[in-house]
């Protein structure tokens, strides 16, 4: 995988895939282009501009779950291809915060939320609202409450009272 920009560079863009070719010339192993591709138009450019057949899309993806699909759609020629909607993310959205708040402590739970939540909102603006409602929230059962009037009933495994008081003193 080729990020397509320097270390100096980190994150920010631009991402340089006209100098991927070069790199695909010096190796006899497949490369694949990665970098600031967040649409399809900028997957199709990035496609062209690298001579890469295979893309990561990267944080493009975790903003539009349903970029893969597009991107997917038009190299195709689908003009009338499904697009994903807010509505159809509802179930990752819960399955993803019940895996949040078993697998991280509870200073990372909210947080992970909120970066998920405030890369989608590039895309959707139901995630805008959304990440307005939970930005200053951080105890997950408040969280949890929110999600679940949001999106419908789901389970959720409680905080234990050690949890609960770390979230309250903090």
């Amino acid at each position: 995988v080729v990020h397509a920009r320097t270390k100096a560079d980190g994150y920010r863009p631009p991402a340089y895939w006209e100098r991927i070719p070069a790199i695909r010339a010096a190796l006899r192993i497949p490369v694949i282009a990665n970098g600031e591709i967040w649409t399809v138009e900028e997957a199709l450019r990035c496609r062209r501009e690298s001579g890469c057949d295979d893309l990561m899309l990267g944080r493009g993806i975790v903003a539009d779950p349903g970029l893969a699909l597009a991107v997917r759609a038009a190299e195709s020629g689908q003009r009338d291809a499904p697009v994903v909607q807010w509505h159809d993310l509802h179930p990752q959205i819960a399955r993803f915060w019940q895996m949040v708040c078993v697998d991280l402590s509870p200073a990372q739970r909210a947080g992970r939320l909120k970066q998920w939540l405030n890369l989608m909102r590039r895309r959707f603006p139901e995630a805008e609202a959304a990440f307005q409602h939970v930005r200053t929230m951080r105890d997950q059962r408040e969280i949890t409450a929110w999600l679940q009037s949001e999106l419908g009933h789901f389970e959720v495994t409680e905080p234990s009272a050690s949890e609960v008081a770390w979230q309250m003193s903090h």
